[in-house]
């Protein structure tokens, strides 16, 4: 059996209907009216020692007297235990969201269950597990801080498999894998319906992620600790510059996007033009995926990518959405890298004295470019300048011994 994660004590009261089809609630307040047709516990308190977040699948079992109710559903790690509970079928995410993707909603209650619930004097119990049996099969992409933070924790504490992408980010989590590529882990991860966890304090992408992101059968993608404009450009398997342009009129995106075929291409737009937008994009300049997503509040870390002609159907309600729009033709390898001779640069600008170090911290600022990368070009240009027959050490900012 699961270990407990959290327990709810709930009253029930006179008014509980439990009629609503798509959501369930177990609310603070301790009165309600029949209008609440969600809710099916009054009074929720926490009993015990809680966590500071729920991450991953979880089991959601009500008990009052001998019935039982159990739901399955999908963590929001936003939600903090202390407020109003909701759990939804819908993959929306609210503050007052303690999971989504539901299978389960209050409408779905057994009626002996429900007569049970509308006893003032009725104890509820609810109980939260992990669902060891789920196949989450999910991909988390988690922009971190430099200190660990409780969501991040309870992330890590749900994931099957973990991604340092880079050194900054092996700083934040303290338990992490050994030298083995960490493919050879994600791999079957996923193969198994597995939630990887990818951790990052740059904007860089490691080899796995890229791979997993550019994969036929690609998941489902979270992306939480960015800004909606940079969430939705994250799920593009493209390796090229994002450009942003959340604040371009309508009639000027179809220009924006012919001049910049090799870049990602965010704006902003009302949801009830996308359809025209992106039909243009993909009749005139030949666009295949995009992303979209919300454009504010926690839904932004759920986005969606995938062929441009499904892109605006996957747009509920009204208001402005965010769109990435992937490059419009073919990338070639290193398209991602500027037209400037990087290698004649940076030998121009060391004969000129400037440092390996200062050279190797400025290639880092480009798109797509993490410092591995900067410091070892910056190491083959060195060799590459060296006479024959030089035997120094050729590592950024080292200098000859002195005999």
């Amino acid at each position: 059996m699961s270990a407990e994660l959290m327990r709810l004590r709930c009253r029930g009261h006179r008014d509980i209907r439990a009629t609503h089809t798509k959501t369930l609630e177990f609310t603070t307040s301790s009165d309600i009216t029949g209008r609440a047709t969600c809710v099916i516990g009054v009074g929720a308190t926490v009993e015990g020692p809680a966590p500071a977040r729920l991450a991953g699948p979880l089991r959601i079992t009500l008990s009052v007297g001998d019935h039982n109710f159990t739901v399955r559903a999908l963590a929001n790690s936003a939600w903090r235990p202390g407020s109003g509970a909701v759990v939804r079928l819908s993959s929306e995410r609210l503050p007052n969201t303690l999971a989504t993707d539901a299978d389960r909603a209050s409408a779905d209650l057994p009626r002996e269950l429900l007569h049970a619930l509308t006893d003032p004097d009725a104890e509820i119990t609810i109980v939260v597990t992990r669902d060891t049996e789920a196949a989450d099969g999910r991909l988390v992409l988690y922009r971190a801080g430099d200190e660990r933070d409780d969501r991040l924790a309870a992330e890590i504490a749900a994931a099957d498999t973990v991604i340092a992408e880079e050194a900054g980010a092996g700083q934040v989590i303290t338990a992490l894998g050994a030298d083995a590529d960490p493919w050879d882990s994600v791999l079957p991860s996923v193969a198994a319906g597995g939630r990887v966890l990818a951790v990052s304090t740059e904007d860089t992408r490691s080899a796995p992620v890229g791979k997993l992101l550019a994969a036929a059968d690609r998941p489902p993608v979270e992306v939480i600790g960015l800004p909606a404009e940079l969430a939705v450009a994250a799920l593009s398997p493209h390796p090229v510059p994002v450009l942003l342009a959340p604040h371009e009129r309508r009639r000027q995106i179809g220009k924006l996007l012919g001049a910049h075929r090799l870049s990602r291409v965010v704006f902003r737009a009302p949801a009830a033009e996308l359809p025209k937008i992106l039909d243009e994009a993909g009749r005139t300049l030949g666009v295949r995926t995009a992303a979209v997503t919300a454009a504010t509040g926690a839904a932004a870390e759920r986005p969606w990518w995938g062929p441009v002609a499904e892109a605006a159907a996957r747009v509920t309600g009204g208001g402005d959405v965010l769109c990435c729009v992937d490059p419009a033709e073919e990338v070639p390898e290193g398209a991602e890298d500027s037209d400037v001779d990087l290698s004649a640069l940076v030998g121009a600008l060391a004969a000129q004295s400037v440092s390996s170090k200062t050279l190797a911290l400025a290639l880092a600022t480009l798109p797509t470019w993490s410092r591995k990368r900067a410091y070892d070009f910056v190491l083959e240009a060195a060799k590459a300048r060296q006479p024959a027959g030089h035997t120094g050490p050729g590592r950024p900012d080292s200098r000859p011994t002195k005999g």
